[in-house]
């Protein structure tokens, strides 16, 4: 899959020495019946060490997707709309960390090959893993981003400086540039590695 550019995007870390558990919380539906988010925007950032069950009037539901990083559920189907859905977990609180001004995402599986004498000359392949890397570009402020290299953080990837569309999602901080020329501002490249799924929010 080809790049995806962008123009600002934001680094959360979690001030938590330990993910605090919330019980039945509120989930809004997005307008598809499909996708709900956690109603408490505070809470929007899930623990991945702690098991999340979704309630359907208050029956728990397995057919679903968790987004951790976004506080999303997505239902294999959709529902009919008038259900009360709650989720139990627990949430992270998240500070902002730092930003950057350019970023590009790439998204990439890795391929087997698969092929067999049954191939025809053809050469066969099957999806494996998934990863996701971002490249991001920043003024130089200080050497935050060194003292923090290979910690986990969120990362949000705005497309549009005027919306909240954005991409999220659990990455590790795996390296740190800095660059000076005669007469040009300093200037950082930070290199994230995927730590997980990355996901495309709209709201």
């Amino acid at each position: 899959m080809p790049a995806i550019a962008g123009k600002i995007g934001t680094i959360y870390m979690s001030t938590d020495a330990a993910a605090a558990a919330f019980t039945t919380e509120a989930m809004t539906d997005s307008g598809d019946h499909t996708t709900y988010y956690i109603t408490n925007d505070a809470k929007r950032y899930w623990d991945k060490n702690t098991a999340v069950i979704v309630y359907v009037d208050g029956t728990p539901e397995t057919a679903v997707t968790i987004q951790y990083a976004g506080g999303r559920v997505v239902f294999d189907t959709p529902l009919a709309g008038t259900e009360a859905v709650t989720v139990t977990g627990a949430s992270l609180t998240m500070a902002e960390a730092g930003g950057f001004y350019n970023w590009g995402l790439d998204m990439s599986t890795e391929m087997s090959d698969a092929t067999t004498f049954a191939s025809n000359g053809w050469k066969e392949n099957l999806p494996a893993l998934s990863e996701f890397t971002v490249s991001a570009e920043a003024y130089w402020l200080n050497g935050d981003f060194i003292d923090i290299l290979g910690t986990e953080v969120v990362l949000a990837l705005y497309v549009d400086e005027a919306s909240d569309y954005r991409y999220e999602g659990f990455a590790i901080i795996s390296s740190d540039s800095v660059s000076e020329s005669v007469n040009e501002i300093v200037m950082e490249t930070i290199e994230f590695s995927g730590n997980g799924n990355i996901y495309y929010n709209a709201a």
